[in-house]
Order: C-alpha cells, then structure tokens, then sequence
C-alpha cells in the first residue's frame, strides 16, 4: 500500500495553511520546521471545505496543489482527508435540512462540526461531489500515502427522515411488527406496536422505557454513520484502489460500533488526549497510563495489525476542565508508549496554533510567535529524533494469549438497564480493572468483541457481558471444551440481544460449564464492603455481590459476612478439556491482580518478562520475525529499579547495565532480544 512509502515511523499531525494563505512566509517557516523536527506526514482538509468550495459548484484547489507540491519537494507526505466534518455555512443556508435534529426533536442551527444528518440524500450528494473532486485531482499525487476519511465521527440525528430509515431497519431486522413486539416486551405498561410508522427513536419527552428501542436505534445510527463513510471510501477507492484508508476515532462511547467500522477501513487510527497529571496523587500517572493503553490495545486488535495514533497534543488540550500542561519528559514518554502499544505513528493536533476560535489555545506543534526556541517544540523534536532513529520498529506486531471482551451491544445494553446502581455507572472501569490487572503481571492483552473468533486464544476473559448473544454461549462452551479458560463475572449473561431476559437464570445457555447459577445480585453502598477469603488472604467485595448457587463448580471463595456470608464468591469447573472461572464480586484491584498472576502461571501464559510487578512501570512487547523489543516505562515522578532477566541490549532511552534498569521520573528504556 502506499503508506509502505514512508520508511520510517510517521511523525506530523493536522496541517491547515488555509488559515495562513495571506502569510506565505509562515508556510514557507512551516517547512523548514517540519524539516528541523523531522516531520515525514501532515494531514491536509480535515476542516477544509469552505477554502475548497467556498461557493457551490466553485472549486479552488491551487492553494492545496502547491502546498501538497511543497511538501513533496521537501519529503514530507500527505494524509488527504474528506471535508465532511465540517460543513462551510451557504450549504446549511441553502440546504437547512442537512442539519442534525436532536433527541428532542429540535434542528440544529449552523455551527459547531459533526452535526450532520448521516440519512440526508442532499448532504450526501454534496459530499460526494467534493470527494471526487478531490479524487479526481489527487489520488495519483506522488505524495499522497492515505486518505483520512471524515473525522471523529459521532452523535445521532432523530429526523423524520432518520426515523423513516430506522422503521426500514427494523422491518429488515424483525420481518413482523408481531416479532419486535415480542422482543421488545411491548406490552408491558401497554407499549404494543400495532403498525410500523407508530415507532419513535427515544426521546426525553417521548418513549424512555423500551429497552430493546433504545438499542436498536444505537445500533441503527451506527450502521447509517458506518454506510455514510463507505460510501466516501467507494468514492476515493475508484480513483485509486491503491491508496489506504482510515477513519480518525477518538472515544469509546461515541455511538460507532468500531468492531464494525473496521471492516471497511485499511488501517485503524486512534485520537489519543489523556489527562496527565490530574489524578489524586499527583506523582504518579500510573491511571491515565492504563487507560491511554486501554484505548490503544482497543485500536490495534480492530485490526490485529499496528494502528496509527492520529491525533495527540504536544503539550496541552483546551476543553478539560483543568488544561495541564505536560511535564518535562512526559511527551516523548506518551509517544513512546504509543509505539510500545502498537502505533506506526505519532501525530498531532495541530501543527500551528490557530489566532482564534474554539481551539485557538488547544495545544500545537508551533506557538502563536512560531518559534522554535520553545519547550513544546524541542519536546516535539526529540519525540521526531526518537522515531527517524526507530524505522525497525515499523510493521512489529504484538502477540497475545489473552483476550478481553469489551463489547459495543452489551455496552450500549448496560447504559440502559435499570438495576444495581443507577447512578455513577461504573461498567467500564470494571473492564479497565480487569485489564489494569494483567498490564501489572506484564501479560500482552487484546481486546475483542463477543462476536471475535477465541481460537487463537488460551483464555477469555468476560467481565460484565451483561448482553450475551446466543452464538456466544456457543463460542464459550466450544472454546472452554476444546482446552481454553474462560473467567466470567457477575452480571454476565442476562438479555439477548435485543435486551430481553432470558428464562433462565443466569449465565444463560452456561450454567454447565461453570456448574453455577446466579439467583441475586446485591448491590452495595458506598460505605460498604464485604470479606473474600481466597489463597489465605483476605480481600474487598465492593459495589456488587452475585449470589450464586455451585451445582458442580468447585467453591473456591466464599463471602464472609451478610446474609450470604458462606455463599460461593469464586468457583471454577472443569468441562471438557479446559476450565471456567466465575468471579461473583466486584473487587479492587488486590484481588484481580493475585487472581490473574495464578491463571497466567497454570495456563502458561508466556509473559512479556517473568518480574515482579514494579510500581508506576509498564512494560509492553512488540516483536519481528528476528527481533523482540521490550519497552519498559516509568509513568512516575519517582525514580524506579528493575532487572531483565534474559539476553537483552539496550536499544533506545535509558541504558540497561547487567540486566538492571534505573529510569527515573518519566523516563523509558527499549531493549531487544534477538528470536533467533
């Protein structure tokens, strides 16, 4: 593909000269400091589309063929994005209807980005016509390597229009009124449909208390979102096959079903803004470090391939509620971690802080003065330094043994559902716990939907799969008879797909291969806590406790006080070849951490390194067919020991000296392994 003409690592971000064509002697200063960072892309036309179109029918390219010529000359690539993120304001003036219409029912007003209505034919016919214009012109361009595909796509439009597309949806999904009817309980509180036009999408003032409606409709926007940039990738596509493409996500609640969204893009791409520096303590980043790698292993098995970070901020973000800016060391340590967690790429935005609007303080390359003698520049060029001297690791792939699912349906289910605590849902922080807890014993995760094939996998690990789709439970049961480990938690395996309670208690269609059943959840205050004895250690049970009843599972833990005090809090059963673990509470992250160090050892799981778990350090594993490359990174302010056992040498950051590392605050070493 074309992205194979850059050699080394990308490095560049968003580029937008429109707003300095009446300054050519800043973009002539823009090259020569791409050059000095070593900048290799940019990202053109994300928000273009008023300098690209500024009347309808009337096209100005001149302005992007000369700086797309200019940075050619200068080695310096471009990613081409589709306007569609940003609509310029005759279009919505003459063609209101484009507009997005809120859940309650009110259009929208010209403003903002990304407030489009993905059903609207004519805001698609104008969004074709710019893309093959700029097809038509630049799909051959010798420096173009990847076309960028809208931006940040998100939200939902309730329409007419919208809902007469979402009542086609469900006449294909459901076939009969009679059949939705029964998936969604309609009769309860007398909700029966009795034709397909009386169907809504929810609303605040409107339908709230079906389920499986509200489902259906995340479910609906995102497979219109999904076709809306297939049909931009068709039109790129036809001009030159050959050309990669992506779409820049950013959140993982933003209403796109990634796992599907992958399968119509070349390359995944993550944007990527953690909070440094604002947790309680304020000396270790360790929380965001976890949650930044959450996302980046999120992005990387879309595609079981590296991704490419798409945007980050050098320095700082303007729309948290504190801006922090980033201490000395940590850009290129968060860059680094980028590459360590599978990213080809370190990118930006932007380039040049804008003069105004809404962004014009969000962290860039460049400062309001344009000078380089600035911290944030030099931090940009060491991070430029660092992957100009890294091309080995361009294309080496992380392995795992272990999966996690973290699945957009049961997701979107759980934000819906109406028990336990209604309030400060915490659902993903449990997935986030259970993945924190193999991060710190050093084991190389994926993170996959239920609908993912498991055979690569020796264990599975579920927690929460609130949603469980029929198919799954035979995944499961194969999966575990053929020799896998599955772990399963509480509140796993109530509804269908469509959010209906299966008859049965739950896990449904499993209760053989875990040889449990759950009868209650208990949902705890706050203020409260139960006992968990397991491995003669004692442990936190917080925020829920499923009471489960061992048909042939083999108690392992049980609770040690309340009413249920002497109730299974742990089992494990043996079916088939392999083994099913049900973890019935809620813990800190104590428990998951020792529970998962057992499981890695008797399933023999290979580790990325066979340590301790050092505080503050994580230690991530990409690998070539000859080379293994450890990156081990100290996301603290205090200074940290370790040693590697194995035959490393050190190759970029912090030296490793006898087997033993010394990084200081925020600072990371590589080292390599030969696999010969």
């Amino acid at each position: 593909m074309e992205y194979s003409k850059v050699n080394n690592l990308l490095h560049g971000g968003d580029y937008n000269p429109e707003q300095w064509l009446d300054r050519p002697d800043i973009l002539k200063e823009d090259i020569r400091l791409m050059r000095l960072a070593n900048v290799n892309v940019v990202t053109l036309g994300v928000f273009s589309w008023s300098s690209l179109e500024p009347k309808e029918g009337v096209f100005t390219f001149q302005w992007l063929d000369d700086i797309m010529d200019w940075l050619y000359e200068n080695e310096i690539y471009t990613i081409l994005s589709t306007p569609s993120g940003g609509k310029p304001p005759w279009m919505v003036k003459k063609y209101p209807d484009i507009m997005r219409t809120r859940r309650n029912r009110v259009r929208h007003l010209y403003g903002e980005r990304e407030n489009q209505c993905n059903s609207n034919l004519t805001f698609r016919r104008k969004v074709k016509e710019i893309d093959q214009e700029l097809a038509k012109r630049y799909a051959h361009h010798p420096g173009l390597v990847m076309w960028h595909i809208s931006n940040e796509m998100y939200g939902e439009c309730h329409c007419e229009l919208c809902q007469q597309n979402f009542r086609q949806w469900l006449k294909q999904k459901y076939s009969s009124i009679e059949t939705l009817n029964e998936q969604y309980w309609s009769n309860f509180w007398s909700h029966t449909y009795s034709d397909w036009d009386e169907i809504e999408s929810p609303a605040p003032h409107g339908e709230t208390a079906v389920h499986g409606l509200a489902l259906d409709y995340k479910r609906f926007y995102s497979d219109l979102s999904i076709d809306f940039l297939k049909q931009e990738i068709e039109v790129v596509k036809s001009f030159n096959p050959e050309i990669p493409v992506t779409s820049n996500m950013f959140h993982l609640n933003c209403g796109i079903d990634y796992h599907k969204l992958h399968k119509i893009i070349d390359i995944a791409s993550w944007d990527s803004y953690p909070k440094w520096h604002c947790g309680k303590d304020k000396s270790t980043d360790w929380s965001q470090a976890i949650s930044a790698a959450f996302q980046f292993d999120f992005c990387r098995s879309l595609k079981s391939q590296p991704f490419l970070l798409m945007e980050s901020t050098p320095s700082t973000v303007n729309a948290s509620d504190v801006c922090k800016l980033k201490r000395p060391r940590m850009h290129l340590l968060s860059a680094v971690q980028a590459v360590a967690c599978g990213s080809d790429s370190v990118q930006y935005f932007q380039w040049r802080k804008s003069r105004g609007a809404y962004e014009k303080f969000h962290g860039a390359v460049v400062s309001h003065n344009g000078s380089a003698e600035t911290r944030v520049f030099r931090d940009v060029c060491d991070v430029g330094h660092f992957l100009n001297q890294s091309s080995h690791l361009k294309n080496t792939v992380t392995k795992s043994e272990v999966a996690l699912i973290f699945d957009y349906d049961s997701r979107m289910a759980l934000l819906e559902q109406k028990s336990l605590k209604n309030k400060n849902k915490n659902f993903d922080e449990i997935a986030l716990q259970h993945y924190e807890a193999l991060m710190k014993n050093y084991v190389s995760v994926d993170i996959i939907s239920q609908d993912w094939d498991y055979s690569s996998y020796k264990v599975v690990i579920a927690p929460v799969l609130y949603l469980f789709k029929e198919q799954t439970a035979n995944k499961i049961r194969e999966f575990v008879k053929k020799g896998g480990t599955v772990v399963m938690t509480y509140y796993s395996g109530l509804v269908n797909e469509n959010d209906l309670v299966y008859l049965e208690n739950p896990p449904a269609g499993l209760q053989d291969v875990f040889g449990v059943e759950s009868e209650e959840v208990d949902s705890l205050c706050d203020d409260e806590d139960n006992i968990v004895n397991w491995n003669e250690k004692q442990y936190r049970a917080i925020d829920y406790c499923d009471l489960i009843k061992a048909n042939q599972a083999k108690v392992l833990a049980k609770y040690g006080s309340d009413f249920y005090k002497g109730l299974p809090a742990l089992t494990e059963n043996a079916y088939g070849e392999g083994n099913a673990y049900y973890i019935a509470f809620h813990s800190d992250g104590e428990f998951l951490f020792d529970f998962y160090q057992e499981l890695v050892k008797h399933n023999k799981i290979q580790r990325i390194v066979d340590i301790v778990h050092c505080q503050d350090v994580m230690i991530r594993e990409r690998e070539s067919e000859d080379n293994k490359y450890l990156f081990v990174m100290n996301f603290s302010t205090h200074e940290r020991k370790l040693s590697l056992p194995g035959n490393y040498s050190s190759y970029r950051g912090k030296e490793l000296h006898n087997h033993k590392l010394l990084l200081k605050g925020y600072e990371f070493a590589i080292v390599q392994k030969s696999n010969n």
